[in-house]
């Protein structure tokens, strides 16, 4: 087992209450792969694009592909709309999501931008041997 990832076996309950507790769960949750976390480095992605795709991800929903505004995520992470804009453009580069507009009389989306994972889900599941060969999982 990883000195750098000990707890792989502490907290695999699949129990969300007896976690969090149902409190904490109240306002639902986000299921994320543990390897977006264990290769944030790998993928060269800093801290504040790291948060950034956080809360794209906190909008994937269903079947439809994310669309939260640039100002929603500003106001949760504490940051100016400007820093999320140049946080996504700067993950759209690195060829870790496509961006989609939309126009404001989108009934659905009301000119906010759609969020194609398809390239982090594809790049992630190329970078899983990494992942397992750093963190000696198997």
């Amino acid at each position: 087992r990883s000195t750098l990832f000990p707890y792989t076996t502490l907290f695999r309950s699949t129990n969300r209450e007896e976690k969090w507790g149902s409190k904490n769960l109240e306002m639902g949750w986000t299921a994320i792969p543990t390897a977006l976390f264990l290769l944030q480095g790998e993928l060269k992605l800093s801290p504040v694009q790291f948060n950034v795709l956080l809360n794209i991800l906190l909008h994937w929903w269903g079947k439809d592909w994310p669309h939260p505004s640039q100002k929603s995520i500003s106001h949760r992470i504490g940051m100016s709309p400007k820093t999320v804009q140049r946080a996504i453009l700067s993950i759209e580069d690195m060829g870790l999501i496509k961006k989609q507009r939309t126009s404001r009389e989108h009934r659905k989306y009301n000119g906010r931008n759609v969020y194609d994972l398809t390239p982090l889900i594809q790049r992630l599941e190329e970078l899983i041997p990494v992942a397992k060969e750093l963190y000696s999982i198997k």
